[in-house]
């Protein structure tokens, strides 16, 4: 039962990841009606089956209030509209996969610590949340950026700090708008290889605890087996 269970969360989060690249590489680039079209039919047979998956989460659940609430974005990221920021909430429903793969493989007490140590999935909400407002406030505060597809774009180029030049903003509230978004990715980033850092200290944390512990258990019997031969020789 569990193989299976890890079987159909790899297939949704590979379907999932495949869905939100074709969603946001029709959203940028000039594609013909036939393949636009193909990729939202995808879209929506996807959010059929996510729905199924999250309506038997639910009846499954012990706590149905906790449980809409816990997921509360991810039902947002589920919906088959042709909105931006409904998009990028898929992120959200693909980490709460990850998070379900793992747990059928683990224990919950092991990725629930996990989730604890790290909150990456905290970060991965905070950062799209912040690039939906900073997308948003783009748009409006520079009349320069035509449509919200530009804006998305020019707000990823600014928070990954890569700076192709291409869109520029005209108005001083742009560039306060853009300058928010570079050190904002910073910080982003910077949390990202802070939670990497994490794991590998964690990781040598645990490898040198265990030698450590393995040293005691032989040194201890070792004292063991002195002690019973002590205790031989005075018998003799």
């Amino acid at each position: 039962m569990e193989k299976s269970k890890q079987r159909i969360y790899l297939i949704l989060i590979f379907a999932t990841f495949l869905d939100i690249l074709l969603l946001f590489y029709v959203a940028l680039r000039p594609v013909s009606s036939t393949f636009r079209n193909t990729v939202f039919a995808f879209d929506i047979i996807l959010c059929a089956v996510l729905w199924i998956e999250f309506i038997y989460s639910y009846l499954k659940s012990d706590d149905k209030k906790q449980y809409l609430i816990e997921n509360s974005l991810s039902i947002l990221g589920m919906l088959p509209i042709n909105f931006v920021f409904l998009r990028a909430l898929r992120l959200v429903k693909l980490i709460q996969l990850i998070k379900l793969f793992v747990l059928a493989r683990d224990s919950e007490k092991t990725i629930s610590d996990f989730l604890k140590h790290t909150y990456l999935d905290k970060i991965i909400l905070v950062a799209i949340i912040f690039t939906f407002i900073l997308t948003i406030s783009i748009r409006i505060a520079d009349p320069s950026i035509l449509d919200i597809h530009t804006a998305l774009w020019y707000v990823i180029v600014s928070i990954t700090s890569t700076g192709y030049g291409d869109v520029v903003p005209s108005t001083l509230s742009g560039r306060i708008v853009g300058m928010i978004a570079m050190i904002g990715g910073i910080l982003v980033f910077a949390s990202f290889t802070a939670v990497i850092s994490s794991l590998y200290i964690s990781k040598i944390n645990k490898d040198n605890q265990d030698d450590v512990n393995q040293k005691i258990e032989n040194l201890t019997s070792e004292i063991e087996r002195l002690n019973e031969k002590i205790d031989e020789l005075k018998k003799e």
